[in-house]
C-alpha cells in the first residue's frame, strides 16, 4: 500500500508457521482423499507437483538475492519484477 515507505519483513515470522500449516492443508485438499478415484488423486498429484517444482525454480532463481551474494548489475536487475523493488 505504501511502496516507497521501508518494509520490516521480519515480522511475517509471527504468522509463518500458519501459513506453512495452511499451506499443508490446501496442498492435502488438492491431493484429495484415500477414497477419491485414482484419476482424482492423479490430478491432484500432478497440480501439486507443478506447484512445488514451480515453488524450487523460483526459490533458485531468488537465492543469489536472498544470500547476498555478488552478481552482475544486469541480472540484478532481471530480478527486480516490481518497480517499487528497485
Amino acid at each position: 500500500m505504501y511502496p516507497n515507505r521501508t518494509i520490516f519483513f521480519f515480522y511475517a515470522i509471527a504468522y509463518e508457521p500458519f501459513l506453512i500449516l495452511a499451506l499443508v492443508f490446501v496442498i492435502g485438499l488438492v491431493l484429495g482423499r484415500a477414497t477419491d478415484p485414482p484419476w482424482r488423486r492423479q490430478q491432484g498429484a500432478l497440480l501439486v507437483g507443478l506447484f512445488l517444482v514451480l515453488a524450487i525454480v523460483v526459490s533458485a532463481y531468488f537465492y543469489p538475492i536472498w544470500t547476498a551474494q555478488m552478481i552482475p548489475y544486469q541480472d540484478w536487475k532481471n530480478h527486480m519484477w516490481m518497480p517499487s523493488w528497485i
